[in-house]
């Protein structure tokens, strides 16, 4: 899919502002503004024969003298089907629909499917409905009724937004009007009804007009496609920023598993970002600001690395430390500056002594010293990246601004300013010369780290093409959740049967159908003392906070007094079909492993800490399923705690990351076998060490509907 360059547009719904329609008088005057050289033609029966704008009025889309490529659709509610089936018999190419549904949900849902039915049938492109609009600078195209471009133009450039708040996108214009920094495509998607952001986004993917794309995100409904479109995206190394929202899961404890409380829509954004190279930010400073230094300069200049080793040249003692934290605080290193390096600066600025952070107040009224020193310090050529934090400057801000650009032109590093009260010249001076610049040092820290990733992910796109591999293999099994009143649950006892038949690493154990003491101590005899049991019944979620899980029993008395314990807890909470699970007592690092369903992705494997305090450590790694083997061993490595435990924390012996990863895959393989019945499953924990893998307790969660 692509989205047309239209030469014939008409606006079904034009209107004027006075006594008609807002949004139909908005589209038409911003199409018109705009400076579009496409032929525009406004559709209103109720005006045909009279002129808006200049422009004659027709009754309908059939009169026109032309074929439209492009319909903008803002007519009332009641119109929008027939005007999008009349579109279709014409032949349009493609149709944006402003009109926002209405009625209950039923009628919305019936409205919705509709003009999919119509997208489907004729292969016409429909945008909406609800859209703000679509826009694109390079061809002067405004067909939106936003508010933020100046007199109607549209910025060109090479940055495509696709965004599912309108006003987010009229808020970006606005952001963006006074930089040079423009855009190629700006896509309200509305609601979705034909045409998802993720099928847009593939075509931006594919428009080479397009350098790169920036996402405000509500939500994604083909998982799978999603993931593909951003994997695209890295492979024609164009840059993605993502700001998505809705995040939280105020249903977490609703969930049935320590996974489904631990990782939420959160985690597998997250975990979808990893694995794509898309750029999360967490506001909207932050996703415009990291969008436009993608936009700006995306790579180093001569494709030299980026390896988050970076100087400081500031003019404050505070700045400085200000600095230096922030610095740490994403993991970069504050190089070390050589005698040759400290005596370079003195040469060059008159200033003994200067370390990194480099403090050179003392020729800040000098811009030519301003401009030595940051060249001075490029001659490090292990330094990828240098910071300026500065201030407001007063008479002096134009002339150290221009030396700061003098410097940046001369040297290979990126250079990032942070600039305390930078005025609006200031800015634009920067802006002029591609240097990102900003008011807030923490803001140009986290917007250099989005350019090392970005960088980091075009250094080895194997992953890319193996994953993009592994996804064209994988059969596609629908999305599907189900309501509590459609689950079922298998315990302990029947996931770990499960699990063993299939041949994943469980510890010994055997199962007493019933709780027969002398037949419960006789298993565990046959097993082998230490010994674990576990009460086991469809009523119980957590065992061990019932009561239920008694470890270390070392001889048969110590096991007979533990079925007695479990026949108590049995009548006292009237349990349904009580089992123990008599099992070999395992040592290691406890971790959890788990999978749960996602609406948008499907199927999701977490790993994190393990055993009792699963939630309370709830630090968790996720990888979207399918993946790779790749994938997995980035997860092990991406969770700080487990990191150290797995390395081996006070003399436990170290995990062996190959086996473990090779479990992970394993385990994946039969969850993904399982198709859309399982919901949720939980290892918890899984013990580890060395190269001795054991699950030891397991529950999982099904659709019944499904199964």
């Amino acid at each position: 899919m692509a989205l047309p360059s239209p030469q014939v547009i008409a606006v079904a719904g034009a209107s004027d502002l006075d006594g008609g329609n807002y949004y139909g008088a908005r589209v038409l005057a911003n199409l018109v503004e705009g400076g579009s050289s496409a032929m525009i033609y406004p559709v209103n029966p109720r005006l045909a024969g009279t002129a808006l704008l200049g422009l004659p009025v027709f009754a309908s889309l059939s009169g026109l003298p032309s074929t439209p490529d492009m319909v903008f659709v803002v007519t009332p509610i009641k119109f929008v089907i027939s005007t999008l089936e009349e579109a279709a018999e014409l032949g349009v190419a493609s149709c944006v629909v402003v009109t926002a549904e209405s009625g209950d949900e039923s009628e919305r849902l019936i409205f919705r499917t509709r003009i999919a039915q119509i997208a489907l049938a004729s292969g016409m492109l429909i945008i909406g409905p609800n859209s703000m609009g679509i826009m694109n600078g390079n061809l002067k195209l405004n067909g939106s009724f936003a508010s933020g471009a100046r007199g109607g133009r549209v910025p060109p450039g090479s940055i495509a937004c696709l965004s599912q708040s309108g006003a987010t996108i009229s808020a970006m214009l606005q952001w963006f009007g006074e930089t040079p920094v423009g855009f190629s495509w700006l896509v309200s998607t509305g609601d979705e009804s034909a045409t998802g952001i993720e099928e847009l986004m593939q075509a931006m993917v594919d428009d080479p007009s397009v350098r790169s794309v920036m996402l405000f995100l509500e939500g994604v409904g083909d998982g799978s496609a999603f993931r593909r479109a951003a994997l695209s995206a890295r492979m024609a190394e164009k840059p993605v920023t993502m700001l998505q929202v809705g995040k939280s899961d105020k249903g977490r404890a609703a969930v049935q598993s320590h996974t489904g409380r631990v990782a939420g829509r959160r985690e597998v954004f997250a975990a979808v970002a990893q694995e794509t190279g898309i750029i999360e930010t967490e506001s909207f400073v932050e996703f415009f600001s990291v969008g436009r230094t993608m936009a700006q300069r995306p790579q180093r200049r001569g494709q030299l690395p980026r390896n988050r080793r970076a100087a400081v040249v500031t003019v404050s003692g505070g700045a400085a430390s200000l600095a230096a934290d922030q610095i740490e605080a994403v993991g970069w290193e504050l190089a070390e500056f050589t005698p040759a390096m400290v005596a370079a600066i003195a040469s060059s600025t008159g200033q003994s002594g200067i370390h990194n952070p480099a403090d050179i107040g003392g020729v800040w009224r000098n811009p030519d010293k301003v401009t030595r020193a940051i060249c001075a310090i490029a001659e490090d050529d292990s330094i990828d990246t240098i910071f300026l934090s500065l201030g407001a400057g007063g008479v002096f801000a134009e002339a150290v601004a221009r030396a700061v650009v003098k410097a940046t032109e001369a040297i290979s590093q990126d250079v990032f300013v942070a600039w305390v009260g930078i005025s609006t010249d200031i800015q634009k001076i920067f802006d002029t010369a591609g240097i990102p610049a900003f008011g807030d040092f923490p803001l140009a820290v986290r917007t250099a780290e989005a350019c090392a990733r970005f960088s980091q992910g075009q250094t080895d796109r194997d992953e890319a093409v193996e994953l993009l591999r592994v996804l064209d293999q994988a059969p596609a099994h629908p999305v599907t959740l189900t309501s509590d009143a459609s689950q079922s649950i298998w315990t302990v006892t029947e996931a770990l049967e499960d699990l063993r038949q299939a041949g994943l690493p469980c510890a010994a154990f055997d199962i007493a159908p019933a709780l027969d003491t002398a037949d419960i101590v006789s298993r565990a005899e046959r097993i082998g003392f230490p010994i674990v049991l576990k009460l086991s019944s469809p009523d119980m979620n957590h065992k061990s906070d019932d009561g239920g899980v008694a470890i270390r029993l070392c001889n048969g008395a110590a096991v007979e007094a533990a079925a007695e314990t479990f026949k108590a807890i049995a009548v006292r909470k009237g349990l349904s079909a009580p089992a123990v699970l008599v099992q070999k007592m395992s040592q290691g690092v406890e971790i959890l492993v788990g999978i749960k369903r996602d609406p948008s992705f499907g199927l999701v494997l977490v790993v994190g800490l393990g055993g009792t305090l699963a939630e309370l450590h709830a630090e968790i790694a996720a990888v979207v399923l399918p993946t790779t083997p790749s994938m997995l061993r980035q997860a092990l490595s991406r969770n700080a705690r487990l990191n150290m435990l797995l390395d081996g924390y006070r003399g436990q012996p170290a995990a062996d990351r190959e086996a473990l990863a090779s479990f992970l895959a394993d385990f994946a393989d039969w969850a993904l076998g399982k198709g859309e019945a399982l919901q949720e499953v939980d290892l918890n924990p899984v013990m580890v060490s060395g190269e001795r893998i054991s699950i030891v307790d397991a529950r999982a969660v099904w659709n019944q509907a499904a199964q």
